[in-house]
């Protein structure tokens, strides 16, 4: 690489990293963190992590630490390695502020960079796939994650990367299949995300037919696919059959239903938030989309605009959503927001805008007054810097708040005694102290997403109500303590001998032992709190979880195999080979687009 390049590449991450060092404006001068609709649930989880490692006392299933020490089973299901990935950043740095805005920064170089180098190598000039990917980190999810901490936002991160080994999969004929790149990317987003693995799929299904239509060695492909599917069933093994596991032998709580139609796209004066669109953007990406269909000379512009109009429609209050949910009632419960789409409509719609941008800037009419090299770079830095602006005044409100609306209305959320703005101001206060858990006491969430019901198909918001009455808001003098091998212990002091209920939550693997007797049947609540025989005096109480020996071997073949696929890319960057690489810009220059 010569200076030239290098030149250039440096100029590019430094527009990224302008582009979020204003993103970050607000946070920076206000000193508040945003908490978002997500973020008690998921530092909650992140938290449990950062104990773990911290106390070298590790529970791969129940909650020891976090989650009120409620032994209720969330990361085992939800993504564990990206849980221990976050709370080894917890040990890093010293409060949640500045957790947020490391994470933040991270999650947006991640993407910009991603973006970037997806653009690079559709031979879009530098200068434009900078500000193309600098434009891609002020609209939809990518923004979330600083403000909301929804995991779609990472899921729109990885979106470039997708896009990269999807465009391979069409154009390369000798090996459409990359399927180390491919196995790696499914099984990080299925680590950190289900749903957006499972979004990703709307996109590598389409493609893999055409692949295999113009594979030279299609015995190979076909090899390839399966080699890329089996690393990917191992490598999240330690997610997904646990999950499996736990659904077929507990009812597990399921998240709420929403109102599909609400949580589809509409227009806003001013906001390009992952539930809004401004009438700016809209018209740009409408001329993007009549624009193409006189340009069918570029049929991966065709394509790719063709598509992210799609999910597009699909993501709008304009699809069909009333009949679908009428026919499929469990759509509201599983996908829940529509907008979530976008995910995959931004990307392939900047990829075709700077497709376009590049065309025109390529022109070879020259005049005094008119150089289309300069157009198409005016032009797209307009509309990255007017989508920044628009990003960056949205953000600065809520810092200047420190709270999302949806916090501050929720029916399962509870800041302070009596969400006065006092306690509100006491939460702020609490995301820059080094007790992590100060924050979380303060800060209260009952959502009951995979605890384990009495019955099966219990309303989230009556188990929500469970779980808070039976853990989060019960008022004991039990104290609750981690112990040795990821057990809980709880004691107590009674007067006289009868029934209590203890703060924590069960599933039909727990094993719970009372003042030394192991209890095999026991009252439970609807969220599975249960109800003992107290004895007067001093009382004991130990909660465990029991996972069968096979169930505890998968587990420890998939983190093996992460680990030697680890190793594997260590070696691999220190003796590099020449096979399954990334298409060079050279090899694209001589491939041509369906």
């Amino acid at each position: 690489m010569n200076f030239k390049t290098i030149l250039k590449n440096n100029r590019a991450a430094g527009l990224i990293i302008l582009t979020i060092g204003l993103l970050l404006t607000g946070q920076l001068i206000t000193g508040h963190g945003i908490v978002g609709a997500d973020s008690v649930f998921h530092y909650n989880r992140f938290y449990e992590t950062y104990s773990q490692l911290k106390h070298l006392n590790f529970s791969w299933f129940q909650s020891v630490y976090g989650f009120n020490q409620s032994s209720r089973i969330v990361n085992v299901v939800y993504g564990p390695l990206f849980a221990y990935l976050n709370g080894g950043l917890l040990i890093l740095v010293h409060s949640w502020y500045q957790y947020q805005i490391i994470s933040s920064t991270i999650v947006y170089l991640i993407g910009g960079l991603g973006m970037y180098q997806l653009l690079k190598r559709l031979k879009i000039r530098p200068i434009i796939a900078a500000i193309m990917a600098s434009f891609y980190l002020t609209v939809g999810w990518m923004p979330r994650w600083q403000i909301g901490n929804n995991t779609t936002a990472l899921g729109a991160m990885l979106m470039p990367y997708l896009l990269m080994i999807t465009f391979e999969m069409i154009t390369d004929a000798k090996r459409p299949i990359h399927w180390k790149k491919l196995a790696l990317l499914m099984s990080l987003t299925i680590e950190i995300h289900l749903l957006s693995a499972l979004l990703f799929m709307l996109i590598l299904i389409p493609a893999w037919p055409y692949a295999l239509k113009i594979a030279t060695i299609k015995v190979q492909m076909l090899l390839d696919t399966v080699k890329a599917v089996l690393t990917t069933i191992v490598l999240t093994a330690n997610t997904l059959v646990p999950l499996i596991y736990m659904s077929l032998t507990n009812h597990l709580a399921m998240p709420a239903d929403f109102d599909i139609v609400k949580n589809t796209l509409r227009l806003d004066p001013l906001n390009n938030t992952h539930t809004t669109i401004t009438v700016f953007l809209l018209g740009v990406l409408i001329m993007q989309m009549l624009a193409i269909l006189n340009w069918r000379h570029d049929r991966l512009n065709l394509i790719v605009t063709l598509l992210g109009a799609i999910f597009f429609w699909i993501s709008s209050r304009f699809f069909c959503w009333s009949i679908i949910v009428s026919h499929f009632p469990m759509i509201s419960r599983l996908l829940q927001f529509p907008v979530r789409l976008m995910m995959l409509a931004y990307p392939l719609l900047i990829v075709g805008l700077a497709r376009s941008f590049a065309t025109i800037s390529s022109w070879p009419i020259k005049k005094r007054f008119f150089n289309p090299h300069w157009l198409g770079i005016g032009v797209v830095s307009v509309i990255w810097l007017v989508c920044l602006a628009q990003a960056v005044m949205f953000i600065n409100q809520k810092a200047q708040i420190g709270f999302m609306p949806r916090v501050l209305t929720s029916k399962t959320t509870s800041i302070g005694k009596n969400n006065s703005q006092k306690d509100r101001q006491n939460v702020l206060k609490a995301m820059h102290t080094s007790n992590y858990q100060t924050f979380l006491k303060q800060l209260q969430k009952r959502v009951p997403d995979y605890l384990a019901t009495a019955e099966a198909n219990v309303d989230a918001m009556q188990a929500a109500y469970s779980y808070g009455a039976s853990v989060v808001d019960q008022k004991s003098s039990i104290k609750i303590q981690a112990v040795s091998h990821g057990r809980l212990k709880l004691t107590w002091q009674a007067d006289k001998s009868g029934r209590i209920q203890l703060p924590i939550v069960t599933y039909r693997q727990s094993r719970l032992i009372v003042n030394g007797k192991k209890l095999t049947r026991f009252k439970r609540s609807l969220v599975g709190s249960p109800t003992v025989i107290q004895q007067p005096g001093q009382n004991t109480a130990y909660l465990s979880y029991a996972a069968p020996l096979w169930l505890n071997f998968i587990i420890v073949i998939s983190l093996l195999s992460w680990l030697a696929w680890a190793l594997r890319m260590v070696f691999n960057h220190r003796h590099p080979q020449t096979n399954d690489h990334f298409v060079s810009k050279d090899e694209l220059a001589v491939r041509s687009y369906p």
